[in-house]
């Protein structure tokens, strides 16, 4: 649930990215299927030299690791 006096960004229940507060569709996958409530998160800054994103496909960007 988001805290109260923060802003919130959306994140995208389909791919996960994370999104601008004022998003209404997932600039990387065109789902508008979004939320404001998710667990942790993943930067990823390098996609070339990132393990993380190599081993599961994850583009540049800033991913929720679990979506409500």
């Amino acid at each position: 649930m988001p805290r109260k006096g923060k802003l919130t960004r959306k994140v995208c229940r389909n791919c996960k990215a994370i999104l601008d507060t004022n998003a209404t569709k997932c600039s990387y996958c065109g789902s508008n299927d979004l939320s404001e409530d998710y667990a942790g998160f993943l930067i990823i800054i390098d996609e070339e030299k990132s393990e993380i994103s190599n081993k599961k496909g994850i583009k540049k960007g800033i991913w929720a690791i679990k979506v409500f």
